[in-house]
């Protein structure tokens, strides 16, 4: 396996731990979310912490998505 070849396996492994890692603080959030009462006052919702969690997840699935794009071999043009 060539470094370059090497070097693309180690990036996509680890972006996929970020999606991974992201997606455990997502489902560190689930019960509090799930246990939030119909009536609960929008107002009260912990805004800026949704975003943060769920913002660093579509980040880092973005990347992977990305990364895969860029390693797929391309196949060429008629």
């Amino acid at each position: 396996m060539s470094r370059d070849s090497e070097n693309a396996v180690m990036a996509f492994k680890n972006a996929w731990l970020g999606a991974v890692t992201s997606a455990e603080e997502l489902q560190k959030m689930a019960p509090a979310v799930d246990a939030l009462p119909a009536d609960t006052p929008v107002t009260s919702l912990d805004f800026d912490g949704y975003h943060r969690v769920l913002g660093a997840h579509a980040n880092a699935v973005n990347a992977v998505r990305g990364l895969l794009d860029d390693l797929k071999p391309k196949k060429p043009s008629a």
